[in-house]
């Protein structure tokens, strides 16, 4: 009887191990500057709320009106957005029942550190 049970905890014990992630790292809302849950996946894709994405770009770029630099971290299926492209997306959307660019979702949103008053 002992002999039956091991072997089936070592069946157990081994299947489970053998299972494989498809995700290289996750990014989780509430750390650092992440609004958004994502993850990066093996075949170097991206993951957010079920939708899967072929590029995370990182855009830079000034506000108008602003002292500060913004950056951006969108995950998108096109690797041609520009920073302008996502604050007038941005902008739109909060003024407006607009959506946020087609087949793209913001992550990650940075300020500039604090720098000293001029």
């Amino acid at each position: 009887m002992f002999h039956k049970f091991s072997i089936v905890l070592l069946c157990i014990l081994l299947l489970t191990g053998c299972s494989t992630s498809n995700i290289v790292k996750t990014y989780t809302s509430g750390q650092d500057d992440v609004m958004v849950t994502y993850q990066e996946l093996k075949d170097g894709t991206w993951q957010c709320e079920g939708a899967v994405y072929q590029y995370r770009l990182e855009l830079s770029g000034r506000l108008p009106n602003s002292q500060e630099e913004t950056r951006y971290v969108i995950l998108t299926n096109n690797h041609d957005l520009t920073f302008e492209e996502v604050s007038q997306s941005l902008l739109s959307a909060m003024s407006s029942a607009s959506n946020f660019i087609e087949d793209s979702v913001l992550v990650e949103l940075h300020g500039a550190k604090d720098s000293p008053p001029k």
